[in-house]
């Protein structure tokens, strides 16, 4: 193996993070000396997205940054957007390889054979690119797919792929159809990583309420989470990333707010509040049945951090359909928000129809939602003072407590433990010290139900400050 060194950089979701991960734990077992960033390294591996043009964008600005500053580096290229337009990295400056995710389960020997080349040599020409349908495959590979990221916190993807169809959404036709890996190879790969140290695991997928289905036998989410906690019973924390609405079953619900192991948060993607809007989008649940879920979450699980994505500006959205979506948000428990302005994606239906939104206006609306969720946020994060939260010590000063919030710790805590925490202030993170009594909150699986998280009293002087914007603008 040569003495050139490598960087994977990575966009986008947790299973992405996770991929990039495994890729690379690859390089590292095939002796490869990793770098301290895409600038000090021979070999980048930048790890895309695609989901909306701004994702393409930062992607591209990375690549020509490293190009100019770091011009003897070859380059890389993976992940969604290298599956849905190839060519078009292969046309970037420094690239010398896009890899599609068709092509992913080879990108580490690759990578490995690109490190050992003659790099005294020009490139010859244009960049080499595998990427071929996302169709064709049929299964996920454990070996090529699993990773962790950190040294706390383990990503574990364990799903690939969508079968739904919202009308807006491109990753379909960049992840192939929904595919799982078997349950024993999930709880496999978590012991694995609990007996490596890490305290934490998250599970992820692209679309990962759907896990189990298209298994032989069939099984859920539900059943995978189950056999988890009892097949290792070391496993300290295990959290959920996004999960559709109509797939947070009850039985989910219940093993969050009963089971202590299990992290108090969960991330339900809304879309909008309007159900026109949302029938355009083809998605397949009402504003009322979105708002009836996070409330009952609250009432089960009286401290965890819900959160949502949200996209506005949706082609045909009416000040009326944005003002459905902010009151929806007012009026419920949620804690944060992922916002994000419509961005038409090639070959999607939503990108041919009519009534696009200015730009201007969708990033009016943005400015809104996200104004108005700080605020409640910094409700939240209020109402935790004075309790004794479980807190991960990511760090020297730095923590993340089971409802993933940040906190701010004292410096001598040891690392990579879970400690129970007061928290005692409110400044840019929450501010823990140890507990008194070492209790944690709530003592039991049920004490925190009675006990409600009030929401963030609001105003609508946003929405009105909307309206009249929107009015101003057009009549300029």
């Amino acid at each position: 193996m040569s003495s050139r060194s490598f960087f994977v950089t990575n966009f986008g979701c947790r299973a992405s993070q996770s991929e990039g991960a495994a890729i690379e734990q690859e390089l590292l077992n095939g002796a490869a000396i990793p770098a301290s960033s895409v600038f000090a390294a021979d070999v980048v591996v930048v790890n895309t997205c695609t989901v909306t043009e701004e994702a393409d964008r930062e992607a591209r600005q990375l690549i020509r940054r490293i190009a100019s500053r770091n011009p003897q580096a070859r380059v890389v290229v993976t992940g969604c957007y290298a599956q849905r337009a190839p060519d078009e990295l292969a046309a970037l400056p420094g690239v010398s390889h896009v890899v599609g995710n068709s092509h992913k389960p080879i990108l580490g020997q690759l990578t490995l054979k690109v490190l050992d080349s003659d790099f005294t040599a020009e490139p010859s020409g244009r960049a080499e690119v595998f990427c071929s349908d996302i169709f064709l495959e049929h299964e996920l590979k454990p070996e090529s797919h699993l990773g962790s990221g950190g040294r706390t916190r383990a990503i574990v993807k364990v799903q690939d792929g969508c079968n739904a169809n919202c009308s807006f959404c491109i990753i379909p036709s960049v992840r192939g159809r929904s595919r799982s890996l078997p349950p024993r190879s999930v709880i496999e790969e978590v012991a694995s990583l609990v007996d490596r140290g890490y305290k934490e695991v998250v599970l992820s997928g692209i679309h990962l309420g759907t896990f189990g289905r298209d298994l032989n036998p069939k099984t859920s989410l539900e059943n995978l989470i189950e056999e988890i906690l009892e097949d290792v019973p070391s496993l300290q924390r295990l959290r959920l990333s996004s999960i559709e609405p109509l797939e947070v079953t009850e039985g989910v619900i219940g093993l969050v707010a009963t089971n202590r192991r299990i992290a108090h948060h969960l991330h339900i993607p809304l879309q909008s509040g309007s159900s026109r809007v949302l029938r355009a989008m083809r998605r397949p649940y009402q504003p009322e049945y979105y708002l009836d879920l996070v409330n009952r979450i609250r009432d089960r699980v009286a401290d965890a951090s819900i959160g949502a994505d949200v996209m506005v500006g949706f082609p045909g959205e009416t000040d009326e359909e944005f003002s459905q979506t902010f009151r929806l948000i007012e009026e419920s428990p949620l804690t944060y928000l992922h916002v994000f302005p419509y961005s038409a994606r090639p070959g999607t239906p939503a990108a041919e129809l009519g009534g696009q939104v200015p730009v201007h206006v969708a990033n009016f609306r943005a400015k809104a939602l996200r104004q108005l969720i700080a605020r409640k946020h910094s409700a939240f994060l209020a109402s935790m003072v004075g309790r004794v939260l479980d807190v991960l010590v990511l760090q020297s000063g730095e923590g993340l407590t089971s409802n993933f919030l940040k906190v701010s710790t004292p410096e001598k805590l040891p690392v990579n433990e879970w400690l129970p925490l007061q928290i005692v202030g409110n400044q840019a993170n929450l501010v823990a010290s140890p507990s008194p009594s070492g209790r944690r909150w709530p003592e039991g699986p049920d004490e925190g139900s009675s006990k409600h998280i009030p929401h963030t009293p609001t105003r609508l002087s946003l929405l009105q400050q909307h309206h009249r914007a929107r009015h101003q603008l057009i009549v300029r």
